[in-house]
């Protein structure tokens, strides 16, 4: 105890002054040292779970079966290796799109993307196969053409994107068995209710992203004109309706529901701009058991029809938009990351056609970039080569429509 007091009194200290302040340095050293161990751990943990998801999404083991038909044996090869391909693909939709979006452009993945396979096809291994009298089943590893997949995608992806500006208007009829036809136009001060047929198309439109017209906001009536009033409108008259209440498409013709369990539609969509019919066609459903607790036979046509004709509608009402470019550019040769963090801002400063430049894998001497480009890869690659501002040295390698590699010298 008294040589605590005495300590205290005199000022002197059991450990030498600098000891304090070397542990206090030793601490924080290796705290800083466990949070950079920390964040690498992260961003290696971070590049593998990218690169399995690539791998993932690119490679896909799929079986395919073809039946023999007249002993040919060659043929159900064929059609088993076609099979195979197209489950590929469509494993590849779906896991890029949601169900929402894959269900409003059904139509335009099957023209556009599952039945064009063999050109979205990268390369495949056949890993077994066996046969018997009756069919062929193979085995296979199918890697898909992201490149060319991303491109389709995105432009299907970039029409449900624009229905979110198109306004829309309804000059639909509703017609029960046994009454009259129902249409709001032959007397557009009476604001009467939405017909059942106007409520199922307006919840169907405006869940894809339009903007439905309310159609009681109608003009003074003095800029009506007797062929707006009739029941079977002109595409000429429905465009003035459409030119009236600003609307960008017209959904103009009739619903027909016989019966609780039956039901069809005839409807047309007209682009006010020019009077031109975008799409067309008639749907009928039945139900065979009355209403059910989803839905009725007027909503299954009425979505039938959407299904096939609103990407059709949304190409029309847009203006021409120029078509991005998905492509791949593996980068080699860097000898440090700053210097690939200065060129990746260098493509981004220089060139206005891109538009968008994300690291994908990260590697030892090896980057992987996504790049979003308005125009031809090709020229592209040819103006990078030559620009003055690179700062580097290095040449273009592999190059494809589907992207290219950049060699460091």
């Amino acid at each position: 105890m008294n040589l605590i007091k005495n300590t205290k009194k005199t000022g002197g200290r059991d450990r030498p002054p600098y000891f304090f302040n070397t542990m206090l340095y030793y601490l924080c050293l290796c705290l800083f040292l466990s949070l950079v161990s920390l964040s690498i751990n992260l961003f290696v943990k971070d590049c593998f779970a990218q690169a399995a998801q690539d791998t993932m999404i690119d490679e896909r083991i799929v079986t395919g079966t073809g039946e023999i038909i007249n002993k040919n044996v060659a043929l159900a090869r064929n059609t088993a290796i076609s099979q195979a391909f197209l489950k590929a693909v469509e494993e590849y939709v779906i896991h890029r799109l949601k169900l929402q979006d894959m269900a409003s452009s059904f139509q335009r993945l099957d023209e556009e993307i599952l039945s064009k396979t063999k050109e979205e096809i990268q390369d495949y291994q056949i890993i077994s196969e066996f046969s018997t009298d009756r069919y062929v089943r193979i085995l296979m590893k199918v890697r898909v053409n992201k490149a060319i997949l991303e491109r389709k995608l995105k432009k299907i992806e970039l029409r449900t994107l624009d229905a979110r500006q198109i306004d829309v208007l309804f000059l639909v009829s509703e017609k029960r068995e046994g009454s009259s036809a129902i249409y709001w136009w032959g007397d557009p001060t009476n604001q009467t209710s939405l017909t059942q047929t106007e409520l199922f198309l307006s919840q169907t439109f405006e869940n894809r992203g339009f903007r439905v017209i309310n159609r009681s906001f109608f003009p003074p009536e003095e800029s009506y004109d007797e062929g707006m009033l009739h029941f079977n409108l002109t595409d000429e008259a429905a465009v003035k309706w459409g030119r009236l209440l600003s609307a960008q498409v017209v959904i103009a013709g009739e619903a027909n529901l016989y019966s609780k369990s039956k039901a069809s539609v005839f409807f047309k969509a007209i682009k006010v701009i020019d009077g031109t019919v975008v799409a067309q066609g008639y749907r009928e459903r039945t139900l065979n058991g009355g209403i059910t607790d989803d839905q009725s036979a007027i909503e299954l046509a009425i979505s039938s029809w959407a299904n096939d004709m609103i990407s059709y509608i949304i190409d029309a009402a847009q203006p021409t938009q120029e078509s991005l470019n998905p492509i791949i550019i593996i980068i080699k040769g860097f000898k440090e990351f700053r210097d690939f963090l200065n060129f990746k801002e260098f493509l981004k400063t220089n060139f206005p056609e891109i538009k968008s430049v994300l690291e994908r894998r990260l590697e030892k001497g090896l980057v992987k970039l996504f790049v979003e480009l308005k125009g031809d890869p090709k020229g592209f690659a040819v103006k990078v080569l030559n620009h003055s501002k690179s700062g580097f040295s290095f040449e273009i390698n592999e190059l494809s429509e589907q992207g290219f590699t950049l060699v460091i010298r």
